[in-house]
Formats: C-alpha cells, structure tokens, sequence
C-alpha cells in the first residue's frame, strides 16, 4: 500500500481544506488517541504521519462524518450540481479501499454467526429478565415459610418484606441497565457539532 508521509501541521491543514476541519492540536490529540492504528514516524524534530492511512482512518470513524460542506450560491440560476466528494484522486481512493473493507469484515462476521439480530437480542433480555423475576417469586414462597418456621416470624410479613425486597432489586437493575444501554446509544450516535450558519 502507497504511503504520503508528511507533518501533523499539514496534515491538519490538507484535511480542512478537504472538508474535514481539524486544527493541528485536536489532531495530534487524535493520532496519540489512535496510536496503534496510525503510528507516527520521527524525522528531527518533527513528528510525520502517514497522510492516506489517516485519511482512511478518519473515513472510518463514524463519529467523525459530518456532511460536506455546501458550496456558496451560484450567482446564475444554473442546476444544482450534485454533492461530490472533496478530495484528492487518493484521498477518494483510501476512503474506498477502507470502506471495501469494512463491508468484507461485515461479511465475514456474518459467515461465522459472530453478528445477531437487534431483535433476537431483544427477546433473550426480555426473557431472561422474565425467568430471573419468576426465580425470586418462587423463592419468595419457600423462603417465607421456612423463615417464619424457623424464626416464629408471621409468614405473612415475611412474605411481604421478602417480595419488596425482591422488588427493589429488580427496579434497580432495570434502571442500571437502561441506563447502560442509554449511554452505549448516546456513544453511538455522538457526533460533533455542525457549525453554525455564518
């Protein structure tokens, strides 16, 4: 694979003029943040990264795709021209080759049965949530007599407090799950800001 190495300071430079805004300290931020994909090669004092594999890298990562840049209005009523891609010729063609990539690893991943259904996922939680509630409930039962045999406590009471008790612990672990899976999907969707309109 071809290599374009070059400094952080152009690199930055290069990927905002492509569309990609991005100033020299937020990317090296993100190189050190990603150093095992994208190692970086001294020459003096300076530290150069390999400009394709970067750019590739960037394509990739979903939380960095913004949309493009809207051109300034044509001054004649010419047809709207379609959004391209703003880039070099190898800019376009390391986005592609990562992106080939990403759709063979999917692939493969399906192949081998490593990948499963949002909704089966879905219903094996619902269920298991379902058998752990009917496992407490049946404990609930045995537990309160053999406490209220072996303790001389009034079964009943027992058997309310046991049920609270279980209760408690099942409206807190669906609140810790909720709140785990809200954050997985806040961490999914995180995407920077668009700039606001000048």
């Amino acid at each position: 694979m071809s290599e374009e190495w070059i400094s952080i300071t152009e690199a930055a430079q290069r990927l905002s003029d492509a569309g990609d805004p991005v100033d020299r300290s937020t990317l090296s931020r993100y190189l050190k943040q990603h150093a095992e994909a994208l190692p970086l090669r001294r020459a003096g004092k300076s530290n150069l990264v390999d400009f394709l594999a970067l750019v590739a890298h960037r394509g990739e990562n979903i939380r960095l795709r913004t949309p493009p840049p809207s051109a300034p209005a044509p001054a004649t009523t010419a047809a709207p021209q379609s959004r391209r891609f703003v880039g070099t010729q190898t800019d376009g063609a390391a986005r592609k080759m990562m992106a080939d990539a990403e759709l063979r690893e999917i692939a493969l991943a399906k192949e081998r049965k490593q990948l499963a259904p949002v909704g089966e996922v879905d219903r094996a939680g619902r269920d298991a949530v379902a058998l752990m509630q009917s496992a407490f409930e049946q404990a609930v039962e045995t537990d309160a007599a053999a406490f209220a045999l072996k303790y001389g406590w009034d079964e009943r009471q027992v058997r309310l407090a046991l049920k609270q008790f279980a209760r408690r612990g099942l409206d807190r672990f669906n609140a810790e799950l909720r709140d785990r899976l809200e954050e997985m999907r806040r961490a999914d969707q995180e995407e920077p800001a668009e700039p606001a309109p000048a």
